[in-house]
């Protein structure tokens, strides 16, 4: 448990990359109802992530019991993660600064239904950043723990992905109007790093799975790089 959790911290950081997430929580903070609206926003995205992410992991045990597919499905499925890392990768270094976010549906009057929207349409509008949630997704699997386990697990990942959006919560309660400066410089800087760093990013994580996949079809499992950290 405590390797697979080291394994899916890099794969986390890479994930909370999302400017679309944070584009969509800085401004439900600027609607008439900031702390509830942003709170229902993280919560419906939340939900939704999770569930997905249930869904995702159901739907690919049941084809490897179902059709009998030995242990190297697992990274079979690990190599079509890497390639869509590195598919992902590429369209964002060509995107290069095209922000999707810009695709949300904004209303200043948010309302309760109006935020539960929003937090579903983020997980619509921020697919293409949410190839590293199939890497975590690969991983937990791969790692042949219990049902209760991976559920946990998957619990935890979305726990600490949405946190760090929350905390815009606090910070907006605490200094009111005077946020609106900080959460422009923290969303122009995520849009530097992402549009920078982001591509990297996805590119190295795609060899990581890459030399993982092969490492272990080889029969070398126990020298990949993700087996010795």
């Amino acid at each position: 448990m405590d390797h697979l959790l080291i394994v899916l911290l890099p794969i986390l950081l890479a994930d909370l990359l999302n400017p679309v997430l944070l584009g969509g929580t800085i401004y439900s903070l600027s609607t008439r109802r900031p702390t509830l609206n942003a709170s229902v926003v993280l919560l419906s995205f939340f939900v939704t992530y999770f569930l997905a992410g249930v869904i995702i992991a159901v739907a690919l045990e049941t084809l490897t019991d179902y059709l009998h597919i030995p242990l190297y499905f697992d990274y079979v499925v690990e190599l079509v993660v890497a390639i869509l890392l590195f598919y992902s990768a590429w369209k964002q270094y060509r995107e290069g600064d095209q922000h999707c976010e810009e695709q949300l549906t904004h209303d200043r009057r948010m309302t309760f239904w109006g935020a539960v929207t929003l937090g579903v349409q983020i997980n619509l509008v921020g697919l293409a950043f949410a190839i590293p949630y199939l890497a975590a997704i690969d991983q937990i699997l791969k790692a042949q723990i219990s049902v209760v386990s991976t559920l946990f697990v998957l619990l935890l990942y979305n726990v600490l992905y949405v946190l760090p959006f929350a905390l815009f919560i606090p910070l907006r309660a605490v200094y009111k109007n005077k946020s609106d400066a900080i959460f422009a410089a923290v969303n122009r800087w995520m849009h530097r790093v992402c549009d920078k760093y982001m591509p990297i990013i996805l590119f190295v994580l795609g060899l990581l799975l890459i030399e993982d996949a092969v490492s272990f079809l080889l029969g070398y499992r126990e020298y990949s790089f993700l087996s010795l950290i």
